[in-house]
């Protein structure tokens, strides 16, 4: 009996030993001593919500626990991906953030056939359900353990998945060649919709070479040299799940730390919280026009307002709305009722033959709510000259799909109008008049391509000290721009950031402070499948970007980053840290020097110039 209760004592003992032990090894006697001393100092309302908060600060770091995704829908019905991500916190699996991602822009025209969409819906789709997996999969297993609050880590765990995985398709479409080729294959691979021309058929010729037909008096060149655009990037059906996973990782990290996403975002861009933050401009579509919209204009895509620096978001937003109004309602008097309807981004339509339609008409609008075009609210223009830029007459659809509508004919041209073709020198004059007379356009985004980059400059230089000229396909995706170097021979004062397909949250903020550096503003925009997510209102004000463009004031899931905004610029006020952009100022973008000519060129230039007297 006594043995008995002597080991019973023991083992008491050892057990007291080992908590001992373990409490101090945490430090909780220590901690509890500080907290209770201090705690009837600082006298608190809620004891043990004091208690509470005190101890959440020594717990653990959230980590991921797992990803779960499944099939969700965009504002055009096409499946998307939806996305829940969970983390440990306080010994609890938490849902951390839930995501919906956008659907990526389509690359073919808006008038295109149904039946030629099919192909890029069944590619869609397939992507859909690869991201899927990838997401339950791979990076589920990857990211778990991961505190979400180290994006760049993230972001390289996810850039490193998906490097090895491009690198397993690379070579499994390498064997493949190789077996073609043992068996008496040719090995050459059919033409991908992907490099086939604007029109996003198959089949599309982009080599360069001089146009026979340009010989004609037409346009102040003699012969036009078709430069090819860079071959797009060819993506891992998927990719999409590489900035679905970077964005939920960005918005649990703000969730389990408990601060705003906008502020959790601005740590990542600046290293720690600015002491002011700032609502970005909007930049809202009210007309969408372009080559697949009815009439004969085609060189303006958009039509959009922006008001001036300092206006509070709510009027602006406000404004905005009524501007829409007002030319839904001209147009509705002038066309009838059809007129008055939007297309997926809820822009309206009208059928317009030149630019000067779109500019008077919203003009009209500003100054019928007694503000100043130029002053109070400005204009930007998306002009999109990718996208009317006449690669091969056989294979770009033309307005003939429309009534009065000819086949543009000449390649290595820009059909502004239907029917009127410019070389890119005539379309540097045609911008400088039409700014020249339309002093309230404070923006214009891809004047033309980037291969024209001698034009481009000369109208940056024409222009560029009146308005921001804007870069939008001008720039690869973020991740790529990052390794680009940035030459004087190609310069503009604005960028275009989208945050879709395999872009990561650290791609966005370190591509946003290059090209800051490098005098340009920052616009972030939606994509045009999009939902009611409101992430990019969160980023746009946490990265500090200038612009966002977001689409017409119509429909929910526009109207929700509009409401987020106006949420967000009431907490930063109530705060007292909300401050507003300065005024637009525009950086002079200024060609570089010609090269000094060599040795003996001077010489041989003026024999030629000898010669050519001598014949006359």
């Amino acid at each position: 009996m006594a043995s008995a209760s002597t080991r019973e004592a023991r083992e008491k003992y050892e057990l007291k030993q080992k908590a001992v032990k373990y409490y101090d090894q945490n430090g909780v006697p220590k901690k509890m001593e500080e907290i209770l001393n201090s705690m009837f100092y600082d006298n608190p309302d809620d004891v043990y919500g004091h208690l509470a908060n005190y101890f959440a600060e020594h717990a653990k770091t959230p980590l991921i626990s797992q990803i779960s995704a499944r099939h969700g829908f965009d504002s055009k019905g096409q499946t998307t991906v939806q996305t829940d991500m969970y983390c440990t916190v306080r010994n609890n699996k938490k849902l951390s953030a839930a995501v919906v991602s956008s659907s990526s822009n389509s690359s073919l025209p808006e008038n295109t056939k149904p039946e030629d969409r099919e192909e890029e819906d069944k590619a869609r789709e397939a992507g859909v359900e690869a991201a899927i997996a990838l997401l339950n999969g791979d990076i589920n297993t990857r990211l778990q353990g991961v505190d979400p609050a180290l994006q760049s880590d993230v972001d390289k765990i996810l850039m490193k998945l998906y490097e090895e995985l491009k690198a397993e398709e690379d070579e499994r479409l390498a064997k493949e060649a190789a077996e073609q080729a043992a068996l008496g294959g040719d090995g050459a691979t059919p033409v991908k919709e992907e490099d086939a021309s604007v029109s996003g058929k198959k089949g599309g010729k982009s080599s360069a070479k001089i146009n026979p037909g340009t010989n004609k008096k037409k346009g102040k060149s003699v012969a036009v040299v078709v430069v090819p655009d860079e071959p797009k990037e060819k993506l891992l059906p998927g990719a999409e799940s590489i900035c679905v996973a970077s964005r939920a990782a960005c918005t649990a990290a703000s969730a389990v730390r408990e601060e705003p996403l906008y502020q959790h975002i601005a740590t990542l861009r600046f290293g720690e919280i600015p002491k002011d933050m700032r609502v970005p401009i909007p930049m809202v579509t009210i007309i969408q026009s372009g080559r697949s919209a009815p009439g004969k204009l085609n060189c303006v895509k958009e039509f959009m307002v922006v008001p001036k620096p300092g206006m509070p978001i709510a009027d602006s937003l406000k404004y905005c709305q009524k501007i829409y109004s007002y030319v839904a309602k001209t147009l509705v008097t002038k066309s009838g009722m059809a007129a008055q309807y939007g297309n997926d981004i809820g822009a309206l339509c009208p059928s317009y033959d030149k630019p000067e339609q779109g500019l008077d008409i919203l003009q009209d609008a500003i100054t019928s709510l007694e503000l100043t075009p130029g002053e109070d609210f400005f204009i930007a223009l998306n002009l999109a000259g990718k996208e009317i830029f006449d690669y091969d007459p056989s294979s770009v659809p033309a307005k003939s799909d429309f009534p009065g509508q000819g086949m543009h004919k000449e390649k290595g041209k820009y059909e502004v109008m239907g029917g009127q073709q410019k070389v890119p020198e005539d379309l540097v004059e045609f911008w400088v008049e039409l700014l020249g007379r339309y002093p309230s356009v404070v923006a214009i985004i891809d004047p033309m391509r980037k291969q024209e980059k001698e034009h481009w400059m000369r109208l940056c230089d024409r222009v560029s000290d009146k308005c921001y000229v804007i870069g939008n396909h001008t720039y690869p995706r973020p991740g790529l721009l990052l390794e680009e170097e940035l030459t004087e021979e190609f310069k503009t004062s604005g960028t275009v950031l989208k945050l879709d397909q395999i872009n990561t949250i650290t791609d966005i903020l370190e591509s946003a402070k290059k090209m800051e550096d490098a005098e340009n503003q920052i616009v972030l925009t939606t994509c045009y499948g999009e939902t009611t997510d409101t992430f990019l209102a969160d980023m746009a004000v946490g990265m500090n970007a200038r612009f966002l463009k977001i689409g017409a004031p119509v429909r929910g899931e526009r109207i929700a980053l509009f409401n987020r905004l106006i949420q967000i610029e009431n907490q930063l006020k109530l705060e007292g840290r909300l401050a507003f952009h300065g005024e637009n100022v525009f950086p002079h973008i200024v060609p570089p020097p010609l090269p000094e000519p060599e040795e003996g060129e001077e010489a041989q230039e003026e024999e030629k110039k000898e010669e050519k007297g001598k014949k006359k």
